[in-house]
This record gives structure tokens, sequence and C-alpha cells, in this order.
């Protein structure tokens, strides 16, 4: 049933056929800094997130497991209220949540034949246990293999094998008494006279469906009822009861001669249709779904016009695992909350699901708050105790927050559980598992980039993925990236120089066709983004757009190598940095220390400037940090970032928080490390296990 208007309740398959998809982060760690010492990361685990002592008040995105296709998300692409994504029709919106299916036609191949020969078995869990009771919706009601016809017909089950006997009177309520007619009768069937609907009795209104309904027994000699239906009128019943019929006449004309909104509504069917095609007879063997917990069905009251024309517009189109004749099963929710959750279909951004154009169109859910209160914590986990803290260890690393909770730590003053956020979401009944203690610092960073040498780009909290070059032959690894000052795009640098822009990052120039004396090692973007600078290992700058040219060490013998470069404020002057620590000063970038006096044992990689650049901290290859000028106001790491000690490969990568009082680091292997108030949304090995490439550097995007 709906819960709230214009959408569904989350439902999904029976236990043994669900699919989870979590992915396991690390805990935290902790770091200490003594002033005017280095600051070294330290593998000591720390509470991640400690709750209230009276209250937990959470934020949170979306409502229901987010897998597939989020139903508010998909009215929002077919509206094009989408963040400029523009109208899709239906079967983009398909091709977009259920990433590795094809649209195909039942009976053409690749797709298989329809199930039961064109129709679907849906258990009417209302009835478990109870005689079937049935009317006809018009006229009389008949029974295969029972000539007796009447306004009302029962069948009690009296034996094993599905054996019934047949009870026939004048409607629901008994009228006239129940006159026995048939006995012994195997699965009896009842249809209307007529050819139209039945209606199956209930102690409130009566359900009106079409085609018949049956009186089986499972396996254990319970009485249950099917109604078996063709299956195109099935899915113009489920999918208006899924998803609003009305939304089909929001939008404007578009495809089809119907409105924009008509492209969700098919969207709809098409994923209802392939949902109960992908398992026939999976729900107890005797049926292929339910109406109440599998898909929302409720017979023929929320039949229209339009949810019939959406059937048959689609008719027999169902998503195909790409390479098979496998029937996707297409699972779908009410709101992603910005981003599905992966595990079957590919996790993707929601861009639709911020939808809001008017009171009534409006997604509710989209972003959500609540407070849950010291004793229901402990009436859901007797064993806590008295409940004391909550500690979020591992997130899915998609989307704000870090992504879906995977797991989660209770403490209480009896001990404590590790349990998973989706379990923790039904157990307090919850919107969805993608949550976050409320009030938690951000340090004006709302996500990052992660970049490989091979030109590939990965996106982790609100930063955006704009492209990549991963799909490109380069002629030279990509080194470095800078993001433009408002998110909104990015540049990638390679060694040749060469300069690939994304998003609303405009291209100002490269050395892509020159003859380097030196290889290009990273880049910085200016204050406004109206240009950039490239900075190669011999210290020599390259500027371009509005990038000014304040001096170099192209003409200077280096101990080290230059490994990066960091623009101050204002943009009128840099620093560079070589891997021995040594500081190089231009412009107005004021000096405030340099290792190059003592040299460290493990090369420095990197270094990113403090709040308002009066100050500086260099990255270690081994996690160290060394902190200078007004870089020193650092605390512990953020909940929920993995400890250090997990890294598997050396440190490549440093970029600090808005406000200066954290930052964010990165291994070649894609883990990345948050401190200070620098959020850990995520990071390339939690999210592509077993990945084998090499990143190269980090951007932070604004809040």
């Amino acid at each position: 049933m709906a819960v709230f208007p214009g959408a569904r309740s989350p439902r999904r398959r029976p236990a043994s056929v669900r699919r989870s998809g979590w992915r396991a982060c690390a805990a935290a760690l902790f770091a200490t800094l003594v002033v005017g010492a280095p600051l070294t990361l330290m593998a000591t685990e720390v509470s991640a997130a400690a709750a209230p002592s009276t209250n937990v008040v959470l934020v949170g995105h979306g409502y229901g497991h987010g897998i597939g296709m989020g139903q508010w998300g998909s009215l929002g692409y077919a509206l094009g209220d989408d963040a400029g994504a523009g109208n899709y029709t239906y079967g983009e919106i398909l091709s977009h949540f259920y990433g590795g299916t094809t649209l195909e036609t039942l009976g053409a191949a690749p797709a298989p034949p329809s199930i039961n020969g064109g129709d679907v078995i849906v258990a009417m869990t209302e009835n478990n246990g109870d005689d079937l009771i049935a009317t006809a919706a018009s006229g009389t009601a008949s029974v295969a293999g029972v000539t007796t016809t009447a306004p009302a017909v029962l069948f009690h089950l009296v034996g094993p094998g599905s054996l019934y006997d047949v009870y026939v009177s004048g409607g629901c309520a008994g009228q006239g008494g129940w006159q026995v007619t048939g006995t012994n009768i195997t699965e009896p069937t009842a249809v209307a006279t007529n050819g139209g609907p039945v209606d199956l009795c209930q102690p409130g209104p009566s359900i009106e469906m079409h085609g018949s309904l049956s009186a089986v027994a499972t396996s254990t000699g319970l009485a249950r009822t099917v109604n078996t239906l063709p299956l195109e009128q099935y899915v113009a019943d489920v999918a208006p009861s899924e998803s609003p019929s009305t939304w089909g006449t929001l939008g404007g004309a578009g495809p089809q001669g119907e409105n924009w909104g008509f492209q969700q509504s098919e969207a709809q069917t098409v994923a209802a249709r392939s949902y109960v095609e992908a398992n026939p007879l999976g729900y107890g063997g005797y049926a292929d779904t339910c109406d109440q917990s599998c898909q929302s069905y409720p017979g023929m009251q929320n039949e229209t016009a339009l949810s019939i024309l959406a059937a048959q517009d689609t008719a027999g189109q169902v998503m195909v695992i790409n390479g098979t004749s496998t029937v996707a099963t297409t699972e779908y929710s009410s709101s992603s909350g910005g981003y599905s959750s992966g595990g079957q279909f590919p996790a993707v951004v929601d861009a639709g699901d911020a939808i809001c154009i008017s009171g009534s169109v409006c997604n509710p859910n989209h972003d959500w708050t609540v407070t849950l209160s010291d004793p229901a914590i402990d009436a859901a986990y007797p064993v806590l105790g008295s409940f004391s803290s909550l500690d979020v260890t591992g997130r899915n690393g998609d989307g704000d927050f870090g992504g879906r909770v995977d797991q989660l730590t209770l403490t209480g003053t009896a001990g404590s559980i590790t349990l998973t956020g989706s379990a923790f979401a039904a157990a307090l009944n919850l919107k969805s598992n993608w949550f976050a203690l409320a009030g938690q610092p951000s340090g004006g960073t709302g996500g990052y980039w992660i970049d490989a040498s091979n030109g590939g780009v990965f996106s982790f909290g609100g930063a955006t993925f704009y492209g990549s070059a991963g799909n490109l032959v380069l002629n030279k690894p990509v080194v470095g990236m800078a993001s433009t000052p408002d998110g909104g795009g990015y540049w990638l640098v390679a060694s040749d120089g060469g300069v690939f822009s994304f998003g609303d990052a405009i291209f100002y120039g490269s050395t892509g066709n020159l003859v380097l004396n030196k290889p290009v090692v990273g880049m910085a973007s200016t204050p406004d983004g109206g240009g950039y600078w490239m900075v190669a290992s011999d210290g020599g700058v390259f500027s371009f757009g509005d990038a000014r040219f304040y001096g170099s060490t192209g003409n200077l013998l280096l101990n080290k190598p230059i490994v990066g470069m960091v623009p101050t404020a204002d943009g009128h002057g840099y620093w560079l940095v070589a891997s021995d620590g040594g500081i190089f000063t231009f412009g107005d970038a004021a000096f405030y220390g340099s290792l190059g006096g003592t040299p460290p044992a493990s090369p420095v990689v990197g270094m990113t400037p403090s709040a308002g650049g009066d100050g500086y901290w260099m990255l270690e290859a081994d996690g160290t940090v060394e902190a200078f000028g007004g870089a020193l106001l650092t605390a512990a790491p953020e909940a929920g970032s993995p400890l250090i000690s997990s890294a598997g490969s050396p440190l490549t990568s440093i970029a600090s928080s808005a406000d200066g009082l954290g930052y964010v680091v990165v291994d070649r292997g894609g883990q990345a490390f948050s401190f200070g108030d620098a959020p850990y949304f995520g990071d390339v090995a939690s999210t592509e296990p077993g990945y084998s490439g090499s990143v190269v550097g980090i951007a932070a995007s604004p809040a």
C-alpha cells in the first residue's frame, strides 16, 4: 500500500531470493598532532560517530532499498527535472537504472517466451489459510468440473492434494445458506460466466480482478488462493499501484502522443513485467508472485485508461540480461535518494530523485530527518542493556555521507553488537539505510574525485562525474587533476602536458605538442577557474588562461625533482614542492618552512594549503603528514575513514577541506583516508574490489 502520496512502499521478493550487494569498509583511526612536529597517522581505532546521550538525530536520503529504478527519480528523468539531463524516454530511463540489460520483447530472441503461456499466477496473501469465497463482478460464477453456477461460490479444503468441497450461495455473506455442490474437487477454479472480472470476498471490500480464482494447497497442506490472469492485464493493474497513473498526465506534450510523464508510466510497466517474468512459480512453488509484499497488486482498483495504454504500448517488453536469455529481476523502490544502491545492477547517480515541480509533485523522501530515542533503540535491541552510542563503520562509497551504511556498531551498558545498515533501518523503521548522524562536520567539502593514470575518474559524495579519459588511448599517463571552483568540472593532465577538460572546465591550452625537458607532474587551477598552471619535475611552470607566470625552478639544479604545486588563495603566487620536502615560493606565496635541510625517510609526494593560504601540509609516501604555518590545527580522523595501516601501496596525493581543518589522502591502490573535518565519502578500493589500476590524484568538490 502507499505510504505517502505518489509513491510506493518499498517491496522486495521473499528473503530467499533477495540480493544484498553490501560492501564492507574499514574502521576509523586516530591521529595525533604535536605542534611544530610532523603529523603521523596512527593505526588506533576510535568511535566512528558517537551518538548523543538521550536521542539520536539522523539525516538521510531515499525510501526503500534503492536497487534498480527509483520511482521518483524515473519521474524526474521523464519530466526533465534531472539536473539538466533532459527528458528521458522510458527506454532511456530503464537503461539508466538497469545497467547490463537490454529492452527486448518476450518470444523474440534473445528474450524467452512468456511464462505460463502468457498468464501470471498471483498469490492473494490476505486469504492465506481461509476458504476461498468468490463472486462475479457482473453475473454469476462457475466452477470447472461442477455444473452449478451461482452468485457466489466457496471452496473449503478437505484433504491432501488440494482437494476441496465446493459450496454455492446467494452472495459473499452466504445469503440463503451455503449448499454443497461438489466434493473432492482438485484445485477448483472460479470464473465469471460472462467472462468478466471476479471478486475475492473479504471482510472489508471485495477485491475485483481479471481472470480466475483458484484454491490450492501448499506442500504443508495450508489453503491458499491464487488469481490467474493475462500478463498485460496484470501489469496494467500493478504499474498504477506502484506509482500513480496520474503521473502520466504531467510534463507537457511528449512522445507517443502523450505527456512526458507517460514515459515514467511505461518504464514502471516494463519494470513490473520484467520482475514477474524473471521468476516463474518463484513464490512458494505455487505462484509467480504475491499481491502485497512482492509487487503491489490490489486487483483492478487502480486500473486506468492510461495504465492500460502503457501496457499495450510496451506489450511483452522486458529487460534481458546482456548476453543471455534471462529476464532481469528488475527491483525498484520509491526513492533512491539520489544514488541507486547497486547489487544486481551498477549503482548510478539518480539526478531525477530530487524532483520538486509543485506542492503535489515533490519527492518528500529525497532528504529526511528522524529522531530516535534511546528507549526505542533499547526496545529494538534489548541485548544492549541501555543504549549509549552508534558507530557507522562501513559505507558503500556512493553519494553523500560516503554512501549507504553497510555496517554499524551499537554499544550499550551490556555490550555491543555489529549489524548491517539495512537491518538497523528495518528494526527502527527508517526510510532507508542511507543515513548519517546529524551535525557532523563537512569542512565545506561535499565530495571528491579520484583520478588514475589511465585517465579514469571516480566520483564520491556530492562530486558529480563529468567524464574521463579512461576510454581513450593516451600518449602518456595522466599524472594529476584540478577541479573548477564551483565543482562543476575538472581537468586532467598527462605527463606530456596534454590536458583533458570535463564539465564546465574550459580548455585553455596544453604542452601536448611541445618537447619538454622533463615530464609534467601536476597542475593547479586559478581561483576563478579561468586558467591553470602545469609544473614539470624540473620545476618548469607553464601558465594558461588567466594563470600568470610568477617564476620557476626550471633553470636551477635541484637536489630532488619537483612533485607538485599549490596556488595561493588569490592566485597571485604558488608554491612548488620537491620530493625531499624542499619548498620554492613565487609571487605572493610566503615561505612557512620546509624539509629541505632534513629530508624525510619517505619521499614527499604532494602538498595542500591551509585555509587562506597561511600554511601548508606535505604528504609523504608512507602516510606521514608534515604541517607548516597555519596548517597546524588538525583533529582526529573523520568517522568511517579506513585505517591508514590498511594502505596497500604508497600514498600519492592529498587534498584539504575548504576550511583548512582537515584533509583527505589517497594511496596508489585507491584507498582514501580522511582526517580532521574532511568527510570520508568512500574510495576506489571499496567500490571496485580487486582494482588493479594506479591512482595518481584527488581533488575536493565544494559542499
